[in-house]
């Protein structure tokens, strides 16, 4: 991914036009870290072309690993879809803790960057389970939203005396 972003920046260095005569400094090129700092999510998927095995790392601005995305088939449906089938997420939060997700069909929004799922749906951590019917996973706050019937088992709590 990283060997994708630097040909990128590349290609846009090599393709950016030479900075006109009036201007006092040329302005100044995106380096490889710069271009993963502000990318979205890039799937590399193909318009209409199911890809199988496809895992997609996220970072945060600082080039901590955030988030990986995994899914067993990716098929981009238009510009802004793509359709994904038994798919996995490893999120992680500051404290070390992982969060799981497990959605067996879902839809990514390339624009909002909202996952939707319609299909039973599961979130695991080492402390708890939820399951529900279908789920809205906002992949720039990290924030889930379950429908339908949802189940929550906790594995364990913290209760004083």
């Amino acid at each position: 991914m990283r060997l994708f972003s630097f040909l990128l920046t590349v290609v846009m260095i090599a393709t950016t036009p030479a900075s006109k005569a009036g201007d006092p400094k040329p302005k100044p090129t995106a380096s490889p870290v710069a271009a993963d700092k502000s990318a979205d999510f890039d799937i590399p998927v193909p318009m209409g072309i199911p890809v199988k095995g496809i895992k997609i790392p996220h970072r945060n601005d600082e080039g901590k690993l955030i988030m990986t995305i995994e899914a067993e088939t990716a098929k981009k449906l238009d510009d802004k879809h793509v359709e994904m089938e038994n798919m996995k997420i490893d999120s992680y939060d500051d404290d070390g803790k992982t969060v799981k997700i497990e959605i067996p069909h879902s839809i990514f929004d390339l624009d909002t960057r909202i996952l939707s799922g319609d299909s039973q749906t599961l979130i695991h951590r080492d402390d708890f389970e939820i399951t529900g019917d279908s789920v809205e996973f906002n992949t720039k706050t990290r924030q889930a939203t379950l429908r339908g019937k949802v189940h929550m088992i906790i594995q364990s709590a913290d209760i004083e005396k």
